[in-house]
């Protein structure tokens, strides 16, 4: 009997071992669990303090010492900025004086002209028959031909996109100019065909003033594309683009002109071919 009546304290006794072990595991698991939630905590604190470092009071900049150091560093970022701004300025500089001499190349055509400098203009003689067929149009390149390779480099560019867009835009308004200075270049063609007389004499009446519309639509073609160049080195390029392609384009032509004389040596006879740009 006292054996059957110790059981139920038995089991009582067990029970509450059994009580106080998961009482002790879940202090144990929450001691745990406040360690991790304090590791991460002062992680999450350092990480923190890392990317945003507290504000200095103004008792960090009262010695002398500190606020050198401060004048220091600030003198080293301006120093570095100057000499930043003044390669963007030599390259800007460099930028205008190759405009410059493009501006002086294609107003030749400006000044006062004899009648056997309109066709000199016209068909430039240190210009080759393949760049003539290919590329020239009124006695230097068509400024749509120009615009069309910077397209085709613009996937270099900084802003390849942005730059398509803008060029789009200029192209076909260049071209609309363009047809206006050719439809007035055929009207003078028609009538010179239909009114002049075929025969070799300058003082022939209408002749003279045939020349000089001719040198009139000249003037204006060479116009057109000095402001090609100009709308797009200045207005669509950034700054290092704009000096690229003044490079890329001088570099092109000098290729052109040099496979072109190539060309013209060869004893097999003349081959043109259309250069796509």
């Amino acid at each position: 009997m006292r054996r059957a009546a110790s059981q139920p304290l038995l089991r009582d006794f067990h029970e509450g071992d059994e009580d106080e072990e998961e009482e002790h595991n879940f202090r144990i698991k929450g001691n745990k669990a406040f360690r991790d939630i304090d590791s991460i905590s002062k992680q999450i604190t350092c990480i923190t303090l890392h990317k945003r470092p507290p504000r200095r009071s103004y008792e960090d900049f009262s010695s002398p010492e500190n606020y050198g150091s401060w004048r220091q560093e600030q003198r080293s970022g301006a120093a570095r900025l100057k000499k930043q701004l003044k390669a963007t300025w030599a390259i800007q500089k460099l930028i205008d004086k190759q405009l410059s001499r493009l501006q002086t190349h294609y107003n030749r055509a400006m000044g006062p002209t004899k009648m056997s400098d309109v066709a000199h203009l016209l068909m430039p003689k240190w210009a080759q028959a393949q760049e003539l067929a290919a590329l020239f149009w009124l006695g230097d390149w068509r400024p749509s031909t120009i615009l069309e390779l910077l397209r085709s480099l613009a996937h270099n560019l900084w802003d390849p996109v942005g730059v398509e867009r803008a060029l789009s835009h200029l192209i076909n308004d260049i071209r609309i100019e363009e047809a206006v200075i050719d439809e007035e270049m055929t009207e003078i063609q028609s009538n010179c065909v239909l009114h002049l007389p075929f025969r070799n004499d300058q003082n022939a009446p209408g002749i003279r003033s045939e020349f000089k519309k001719i040198h009139r639509v000249i003037v204006k073609a060479q116009n057109l594309r000095m402001k090609a160049l100009e709308v797009a080195v200045k207005q669509v390029l950034s700054q290092n683009d704009a000096a690229e392609f003044l490079v890329a384009f001088v570099r092109i032509q000098d290729i052109i002109h040099e496979v072109s004389i190539k060309n013209n040596t060869r004893k097999s006879g003349t081959y043109i071919k259309e250069f796509g740009v």
